[in-house]
């Protein structure tokens, strides 16, 4: 626990949101130990047409994810109601040949935490995109949804309405105290929020669009017709996980 960390982000708290809303968010692929959904070996049916209809989780609420955010319930309304295109890629490549498939729906829909592999009882929010995958779009990453191998994503996003939350035994502070115990008890990995103490809440995020990764930062983000089972394995390594990163897919793109 950080505390000299967080009282810079309180004592400079409209600087910090400042530098987060103007970055794009992205897969940042370290992990600790956590718990990770893995597709079972059902392969989804495309029936010759060259396309699968799949749904698949771009994030998850509640979940303190790699860059110490927590989105919340009701984060994607705005985005998702505004309408605009949101482009399904892989690896967060924005260009026109790493286009996936295409979305037909997105929304923020309720699951059982358990649906997704965590040991608590409950619900939380996915946000969730139902697209049309097509072989003459990518063929490689078609075929890799067709036989079930893809069990995570992560989405390309902005910041637009952030809150910061702090644990009163790290710092006493009203405002970030009163976030903190509107969203801790609703977190699916609290142990991840006690070791850092602190954690971002966001509350209205602009979507941009969802990719296929190897690892996102929130790792609650299966493809869920291939009828995930939940892993037994949470031993992520952090060393194997930096290895995957990411590397930062556009620049100053104007929101």
């Amino acid at each position: 626990m950080d505390i000299q960390k967080i009282k810079d982000v309180l004592e400079n708290k409209a600087e910090h949101v400042a530098i987060k809303k103007a970055a794009i968010k992205y897969a940042d692929a370290w992990s600790t130990p956590t718990q990770v959904v893995k597709t079972a070996t059902h392969k989804a049916e495309d029936n010759d047409t060259g396309v699968i209809n799949l749904n698949i989780v771009g994030n998850t609420n509640y979940w303190m994810d790699s860059h110490e955010d927590v989105h919340v319930k009701g984060n994607w309304s705005k985005t998702i109601s505004d309408g605009g295109k949101k482009f399904h890629l892989h690896d967060h490549k924005f260009e026109r040949t790493a286009q996936v498939g295409k979305f037909k729906s997105l929304e923020e829909k309720q699951v059982l935490w358990a649906d997704l592999g965590v040991d608590k009882d409950g619900y939380t929010q996915s946000l969730i995109g139902n697209t049309d995958v097509s072989k003459e779009l990518n063929e490689s990453i078609y075929n890799e949804y067709k036989n079930g191998e893809v069990d995570q994503h992560s989405v390309g996003m902005r910041y637009m309405k952030l809150d910061f939350a702090v644990s009163p035994e790290a710092y006493e502070d009203e405002e970030a105290n009163k976030a903190w115990a509107e969203v801790y008890p609703l977190l699916g990995n609290p142990e991840k929020a006690d070791e850092i103490g602190a954690f971002w809440v966001v509350r209205e995020a602009k979507l941009i669009e969802i990719s296929a990764v190897l690892m996102g930062s929130n790792s609650l983000t299966p493809t869920l017709d291939n009828k995930q089972k939940p892993s037994t394995d949470t031993s992520a390594n952090d060393a194997a996980a930096k290895a995957l990163r990411t590397k930062q897919f556009y620049i100053n793109l104007n929101s």
